[in-house]
């Protein structure tokens, strides 16, 4: 579709302020700011540990996206500085919490990768553009970019992987996976295709949880395209009983990305992470997933 801009220049992610190496306080219960919403955009309390997970606080941290926005974040290193890396990228009305139980096992079954999980503009702590303010609330539908638009929230995902790719933080990752729930399934595969860097260090594996077509008016279906021409690795979950029609959506994605795409989806399990939460297998397939595509198999 038209204004999808698959091929954009890659995005710097600016540091905001010192760095700050601290163990992060909002993890695992962040601020949420929510209220009543259609499915896609419904706030979803976290999944709870699964047995066996790993808890380890991680270290807060923040970064700005190309207009200004403050981005906070929670990063787990590795010994590793070129350890492989993973951003987790949560619903709207939501915020990185959300992923919880799904990054404790990630790091239980591969404790050889950096991880990152941050809020998305007007979510979470990652409400300030200077002396303003930015809330889910004031976003806006459509493919056009700005302060307050959901398709921003792109910008967001490719500011993370400019913060993961050394630019402020000093590690410079030898592949990296993006993990997004609903706008931030759409989030991720178009920050995939938007991204430059093709070979090491670049996007190796994409993971989309309840992903749309077109949430908020956002497309996805040119940045598909781009990920099949790069032949990036796609892993889409959702289940049959989501009212946006996931299984449909995972339909015209295998009709894009052909062998590039692994579905799994379930009768039930509503949307986001939900799915997560009520089938504990999710998890599991996302970890191996993610360790094939990104060498640690």
């Amino acid at each position: 579709p038209a204004g999808d801009a698959p091929d954009a220049a890659p995005v710097e992610a600016r540091e905001a302020g010192p760095a700050t190496v601290e163990e992060d306080p909002a993890w695992p219960s962040t601020p949420r700011d929510t209220g009543p919403g259609r499915v896609e955009d419904r706030a979803i309390e976290p999944p709870a540990a699964l047995p066996g997970a790993e808890r380890s606080a991680p270290e807060a941290v923040q970064f700005e996206s190309s207009d200004g926005v403050v981005l906070h974040g929670s990063l787990w290193r590795t010994g590793d500085p070129a350890a492989p890396a993973v951003v987790f990228v949560h619903q709207a009305r939501s915020d990185r919490s959300e992923w919880a139980g799904v990054i404790e096992e990630l790091r239980r079954l591969a404790p050889g990768l950096t991880v990152l999980a941050f809020d998305l503009r007007g979510h979470g702590a990652s409400t300030r553009v200077g002396e303003r303010s930015v809330r889910w609330k004031e976003l806006q539908n459509g493919d056009r970019t700005g302060l307050r638009r959901w398709a921003s929230c792109t910008d967001d995902v490719q500011a993370a992987v400019a913060f993961l790719r050394g630019r402020v933080r000093g590690t410079v990752p030898r592949a990296i996976g993006l993990v997004g729930s609903s706008i931030g399934a759409t989030s991720v595969i178009r920050a995939a295709a938007n991204d430059g860097v093709v070979g090491p260090g670049g996007i190796a594996a994409v993971v989309a949880l309840s992903p749309g077509m077109n949430y908020f008016s956002v497309p996805i279906e040119g940045a598909a395209e781009t990920l099949r021409m790069r032949h990036t690795p796609v892993l889409a979950v959702g289940a049959r009983d989501d009212t946006n029609d996931v299984a449909g959506t995972a339909e015209r994605l295998q009709g894009i990305l052909g062998d590039q795409l692994q579905v799994l989806l379930f009768e039930n399990g509503g949307h986001g992470v939900a799915v997560a939460a009520a089938h504990p297998e999710v998890a599991g397939t996302i970890v191996v997933f993610l360790k094939a595509r990104l060498g640690l198999l």
